[in-house]
């Protein structure tokens, strides 16, 4: 009985260690176990495991990743090599999200598609995602999840057994997390910071993040009262703290950098207009 209970206070232990120490994920968990990880899920994803349904739409696809193509030229990205950062659709207009699993596999919904308005602001939601996986903010965030699976495994198979441990613990399932991760308030903040010096390296305006934050900002204020989980923006208003913070925020690193008032031919409205258009169908951004 006692060196169950002490088992089972080692896992926890673990656990609440792994989860408080982002800085463990720097130094004791490889770059490679980031692209496994994301790898999994996007498995998952193509094989329509929960509740995914990629989008067979390659020219649809092609777009979105040259967007994300030209974030990717930023001379601050590290993972370049390391991360594939391959852009999937997910068939989803009820869902107005983007994610970046780890490991750079990134996964941008129709409805996210429909509900902006410019290539700029797709930009600017991708480079965001893409600073995520540069951090290994998701990675940090599983890693309480990660140590505790070890953990258990170590613990079972010192009570039940290798054989009957592996069996036990096979149960877990750490990728089908990443969808409902929410990340900190510091998280938001970096991934923001750094996103925004990517969008320097691209054509388009810096500051298009802010529109999509505006955007936001309206919706809500026209869904006033509504139970916000039940909405399309439900999702990302879940994993993604949003604020007039964040807007103002976007404005000062404008300013620090510089940065005037934006040209209408740096958001490429009109492009964005034609090929979702063409592509996807008619948008259906709220006005």
């Amino acid at each position: 009985m006692n060196s169950r209970r002490f088992a089972f206070s080692s896992v926890l232990c673990l656990g609440l260690f792994f989860n408080s120490c982002g800085w463990v994920v720097e130094t004791a968990f490889p770059i490679s176990l980031d692209e496994f990880l994301g790898k999994q899920f996007y498995d998952a994803a193509v094989q329509g495991k929960e509740g995914m349904h990629v989008l067979r739409n390659e020219r649809l696809r092609t777009y979105v990743q040259d967007v994300a193509s030209r974030v990717l030229k930023a001379k601050e990205i590290r993972f370049k090599q390391e991360f594939p950062y391959k852009v999937t659709i997910l068939n989803d207009d009820s869902v107005i999200n983007a994610v970046c699993a780890p490991g750079g596999y990134i996964f941008v919904y129709t409805g996210l598609l429909h509900f902006i308005k410019d290539e700029a602001t797709l930009a600017g939601i991708l480079a965001h995602e893409i600073a995520h996986a540069e951090k290994r903010h998701s990675m940090k965030q599983l890693s309480s999840s990660i140590a505790t699976y070890f953990a258990i495994y170590l613990v079972l198979a010192y009570v039940l057994g290798p054989d009957l441990a592996q069996h036990a613990s096979g149960m877990a399932s750490i990728s089908s997390n990443l969808l409902s991760l929410a990340n900190s308030r510091g998280a938001e903040e970096e991934a923001d910071a750094l996103g925004f010096q990517y969008m320097r390296a691209t054509p388009y305006y810096p500051g298009a993040s802010a529109n999509f934050f505006r955007e936001i900002k309206r919706w809500r204020q026209k869904h006033s009262g509504d139970k916000e989980d039940s909405l399309p923006l439900g999702k990302y208003l879940s994993t993604h703290p949003m604020d007039d913070d964040r807007i103002a925020d976007n404005e000062k690193r404008l300013k620090a950098a510089g940065i005037g008032e934006p040209k209408p031919e740096s958001f490429f409205r009109e492009r964005y207009r034609q090929k979702i258009g063409a592509l996807l169908g008619d948008t259906k951004g709220e006005e």
